[in-house]
């Protein structure tokens, strides 16, 4: 049975904004790539908790709307840690604090305290920042968490989990935290679900916040052409570079469409600082996501896919910086690059 439920003015309030500004945090690449071979570890060693997690995900893809999705993720979230409380909060792209928008099993005490997050003094806020999962055992052997003792005790809570809520590109949503009366820390495996979970359930929440910018993606080259000096100006600027990605599968005589039930999951910008952090290595982060989700999911049907990136802009095929080619296999070890030319 769902005991969680919305608050609809925050929530209503809070995605508002995404239409026009989505939150422009992401979770670090080197973060992401630990969290890929991580996973793929844990489908090995614990296909059946993957399978379950599979599971929960297809169900929160069925549910149409955002409203009816966020009180399941948090049930299902304080499933997987036999956890006795749990909310999930958004970013306000506005000024990236964190509101509350779910709940389950809190009374108006500490729903007001906590309505709004600025700031890390707080385990949730702790985790936006870092971008990373943050677990405190005791609240009350925290001292950062001194302002919310009183609120603590008054709701019966005594350990906190925060998990970042992101989508497919690293981009932080928001933050799914759980909550027990008795102090302790879930299992270092419980956790990677746990972290699994918030990466699947944020793709699926990414979908319903973020309108897809179509206006910005030119597909012909005569619109390209007219980007021209804006492509040059953002393209790097200070060793910082703007990769476009977009994954494609053969289809038809010749053809090609975008991959997968959900396109727009596997269409997006990676943004590089480093010197070598070149197309071919943007090509490879999205090949990394690839053979990890043929991993967990054991797709019987998934078929080579080509993988383009651009600098800045998305174009053609034919202008592409990078194409990489890489085949389902189960075992993340085959693929080829392609000359783009």
């Amino acid at each position: 049975m769902d005991h969680s439920h919305n608050l609809i003015g925050s929530l209503d309030h809070v995605t508002a904004s995404y239409t026009s500004a989505p939150p422009a945090r992401k979770v670090g690449a080197a973060h992401r790539a630990d969290q890929l071979a991580a996973w793929v570890a844990l489908s090995l060693d614990e296909p059946s908790a993957l399978k379950s997690l599979q599971d929960a995900a297809e169900e929160l893809r069925d549910i149409p709307e955002l409203a009816a999705a966020l009180p399941r993720v948090t049930e299902a979230a304080m499933e997987l840690l036999d956890a006795e409380f749990g909310n999930i909060q958004f970013v306000d792209p506005r000024d990236a604090s964190l509101v509350l928008v779910t709940q389950s099993g809190f009374g108006d005490e500490f729903l007001d305290h906590f309505a709004v997050v600025h700031g890390d003094h707080s385990v949730c806020g702790r985790a936006a920042r870092q971008g990373t999962q943050a677990v405190t055992a005791d609240v009350r052997d925290d001292q950062s968490l001194t302002p919310h003792q009183k609120i603590f005790r008054a709701s019966g809570v005594r350990s906190v989990q925060s998990t970042p809520l992101v989508d497919h590109t690293g981009r932080l949503l928001g933050m799914i935290s759980t909550h027990m009366s008795q102090p302790g820390r879930p299992s270092d495996q419980d956790l990677q679900i746990m972290e699994l979970y918030g990466q699947l359930a944020g793709e699926v929440i990414a979908r319903h916040l973020i309108v897809p910018d179509t206006a910005g993606h030119p597909h012909n080259g005569t619109v390209l052409d007219g980007r021209r000096p804006l492509l040059e100006r953002t393209g790097s600027t200070n060793g910082v570079t703007q990769w476009v990605y977009r994954v494609d599968e053969p289809y038809g005589p010749g053809g090609c469409r975008t991959y997968g039930i959900h396109p727009d999951q596997w269409r997006g910008r990676i943004t590089t600082d480093h010197p070598d952090h070149d197309a071919e290595y943007a090509a490879a982060l999205v090949a990394r996501d690839l053979r990890a989700e043929w991993n967990i999911h054991r797709s019987g049907e998934a078929r080579p896919v080509h993988i383009h990136v651009w600098r800045a802009w998305e174009g053609t095929h034919q202008d592409a910086a990078f194409t990489m080619e890489i085949q389902p296999d189960l075992n993340g070890q085959r693929h080829r690059a392609v000359d783009p030319a």
